[in-house]
C-alpha cells in the first residue's frame, strides 16, 4: 500500500492486486480533518503548524482505522482494463496454424498453452494451461491446470460461456461451454482412482469412465482439481465445450 498526500486536503491511499491475471489499481480517497484553535494548531492541506507530535501520531492512526473500516464499501477501479483478445494474442509466441498457442475468456482468463513433458504431467507455470495429450484420442482438446494456478478461474466458467483458442497463427476458435462435470476422488493422490459423480452420488465409477464421461463428450474440456477439507486433490472438475461454426 502507498499513501501519497495532496496539496489539497486530502490523502489518498493505493494499492494493486491481481485476480486472474489482471492487475487491478484499488484508490481510497479521505479528506483531511481541519482544527483551528485559539493558539493556531492547524492540520489541513498538508500543512502542519505547532502541532504536538502525539497529535500528529493521533491523526494518523484515525485516518488509517477509517481507511480499514471502509474499505468493504469502496468502489474498486481497474488500473487498466482486461486485456483484449487482440492484444493478449499479440504476445504469443508464434508458429504453425495447428499448434495451439493460448486459451481466452473475455473477463476471466487469458492464459498461455504449454505442451506436456509427460503423459500425466501439469505445468506448475502460473499463467500457463497444460495442453492434455491424450484427449485426441478420444476426438477433442483437453486442458489442464492445478487448482492453486491457471485452474483457480475455471470455477468462474459456466453454461454459455463463450472460450476462444488461439492459435500458432493467429486464428482462433470459438466454443461454448454447455456442462460442467464434477466428481469425487476416492483416492486423492491416485490419478486412476475411482470417482463418485456429484450428480449421481450413489454410484461409483472408474478413472475411464470419468474420462469417457468427459474427454469423450465435447470438443474441448478444461480440467482442474476441486479443493475440499483441506485436500487440494479431493475432486475432479471439468468444463465441457462445443465448438461454434
Amino acid at each position: 500500500m502507498i499513501i501519497s498526500q495532496t496539496r489539497n486536503p486530502i490523502i489518498k491511499f493505493y494499492f494493486t492486486v491481481s485476480l486472474g491475471g489482471i492487475n487491478y489499481k484499488i484508490t481510497i480517497y479521505f479528506l483531511y480533518f481541519s482544527y483551528n484553535f485559539t493558539n493556531k494548531y492547524r492540520f489541513y492541506g498538508g500543512y502542519v503548524q505547532k502541532l504536538s507530535l502525539t497529535f500528529k501520531i493521533l491523526s494518523i492512526v484515525v485516518v488509517l482505522f477509517l481507511a480499514i473500516s471502509l474499505l468493504p464499501v469502496i468502489t474498486v477501479q481497474a488500473a487498466a482494463n482486461p486485456i483484449s483478445l487482440k492484444d493478449f494474442s499479440a504476445t504469443l509466441k508464434k508458429s504453425n496454424s495447428s499448434q495451439l498457442a493460448g486459451v481466452f475468456v473475455n473477463d476471466i482468463l487469458a492464459l498461455s498453452v504449454v505442451q506436456q513433458a509427460s503423459t500425466y504431467s501439469v505445468s506448475s507455470k502460473s499463467g500457463t494451461v497444460t495442453q492434455f495429450g491424450l484427449a485426441s484420442k478420444y476426438g477433442s482438446i483437453g486442458l489442464l491446470a492445478h487448482n492453486y494456478l491457471s485452474g483457480s478461474s475455471f470455477s468462474k466458467l459456466t453454461t454459455g460461456t463463450e472460450i476462444i483458442l488461439i492459435f500458432g497463427d493467429g486464428s482462433t476458435k470459438k466454443y461454448v461451454v454447455d456442462t460442467i462435470k464434477k466428481y469425487q476422488s476416492l483416492s486423492p493422490a491416485d490419478p486412476f482412482s475411482n470417482f463418485i459423480n456429484l450428480d449421481k452420488p450413489d454410484t461409483t465409477i472408474s478413472s475411464d469412465d470419468v474420462i469417457n464421461e468427459t474427454y469423450g463428450s465435447g470438443d474441448l474440456v478444461l480440467q482442474t482439481c476441486i479443493k475440499k477439507n483441506g485436500v487440494l486433490a479431493w475432486g475432479r472438475l471439468f468444463i465441457i465445450a462445443s465448438q461454434v461454426q
